[in-house]
Formats: C-alpha cells, sequence, structure tokens
C-alpha cells in the first residue's frame, strides 16, 4: 500500500453523497462536510460541530485507520465509546442495580436524541456518566473521571475540552446550548428516580 490511499478514503473514488451540507446545531450555518471529516468548525459561530454521517467504515477494523484518519479518529467510534462508559458504568455502581440501570438508559436515550439532533455524542455521553457517578456518590470529581477515562483510551483532547466545557456548564448552570440541554434535562430525570 506504499504510495496508495485507501480507496475509502480517495477522493476518486468518491460520489456525489460524499461532500454534503448540514446545519449548525448552535446558529443553523450550513457546514460543507466531507465524508472523512469528524469534526469541522462553523464558519458562522465557530461552535466545533460533529460531522453526523460519519462512518468509521472499514476503519472500525483496519489495522491502518490511523494512518488514514489521522489521531483525530481515535475514541470516536460510537460504539466503543458507549461501550467504554457503560464498562466504566458497570464497574463503579457494580453494587447498585439500580442506579446502574438508570444511567444506562439515559446513555440509550441521548444516543437517539443525539442521532435526531445531529449532535456529537462523545460530550454527552462522557458528562451524564460522569455527573450521574459524581450525584451518587461513586466519583468525587467529574475532571479526574474525565481525566481518567481520556488518557486510558486515547481520546482527542478537543473532545476532552468539550467535555469538560460541558460539565462546567451544567454545574454552574450555565450555557444554553443543545448539549447542555440534552444533559440537564436528562439528569433532571435520574435526580428524580434515583
Amino acid at each position: 500500500m506504499i504510495g496508495t490511499k485507501c480507496p475509502g478514503q480517495d477522493m476518486r473514488y468518491w460520489t456525489s453523497d460524499d461532500v454534503y451540507d448540514e446545519k449548525c446545531p448552535q446558529c443553523g450555518e450550513m457546514i460543507e462536510f466531507f465524508k472523512t471529516d469528524i469534526r469541522l468548525r462553523c464558519p458562522n459561530c465557530k461552535t466545533r460541530v460533529a460531522n453526523p454521517r460519519f462512518n468509521m467504515g472499514c476503519a472500525e477494523w483496519c489495522a491502518y485507520a490511523e494512518q488514514c484518519l489521522g489521531p483525530g479518529a481515535r475514541g470516536l467510534k460510537t460504539q466503543s465509546l458507549k461501550t467504554m462508559l457503560l464498562e466504566q458504568v458497570e464497574r463503579r455502581a457494580n453494587g447498585m442495580p439500580l442506579e446502574k440501570e438508570k444511567i444506562k438508559n439515559l446513555i440509550v436515550e441521548a444516543e437517539s436524541i443525539c442521532q435526531s439532533e445531529k449532535i456529537d455524542m462523545f460530550p454527552v455521553f462522557a458528562s451524564i456518566v460522569a455527573l450521574s457517578l459524581k450525584n451518587i456518590g461513586l466519583i468525587d470529581d467529574p475532571d479526574q473521571f474525565i481525566d481518567e477515562i481520556s488518557s486510558d483510551n486515547s481520546f482527542p483532547q478537543a473532545a476532552v475540552k468539550d467535555t469538560r466545557k460541558l460539565v462546567v456548564n451544567i454545574n454552574e448552570k450555565q450555557g444554553e446550548g443543545p448539549q447542555e440541554k440534552i444533559v440537564a434535562d436528562l439528569l433532571k430525570r435520574i435526580d428524580t428516580d434515583i
């Protein structure tokens, strides 16, 4: 494969469906995505927006995926992120089956909302788990938890920064973006149920 490019990443093999416009969930500005873009900044409001149609495709199993997509692709596989966070919930809330089940249900619901509203799932999932575990006394510091899971899984620093900002916004009841709304609404539900 020296000197050649993976057919999935090589623009010579692309179709018109591989380049598309999506609205920024923050301001509504149109953003042009290539199918290989993981995240782009909105040209209007500068919000970092996840590509709602990004599909890891062969990169989920290919040994050369990071060489194709770069280090920013590590940790962004929705299924592996979800699985990793659910494993954290399972491990930390082992003796609390009711709480564990409620947190797992929030992740599933958050995934559905994020997909339908085309919102980056990473900060939403990680924030829900970190804040839920803190609320039930299983971790002391959401920042420390985020550091731990991000370093163990080599998450991109931009995604970690977005998660930290989301946790701060939720804790300080500031920010009215779509991610804050999703996390705050779901956490209200778990707080009243537990």
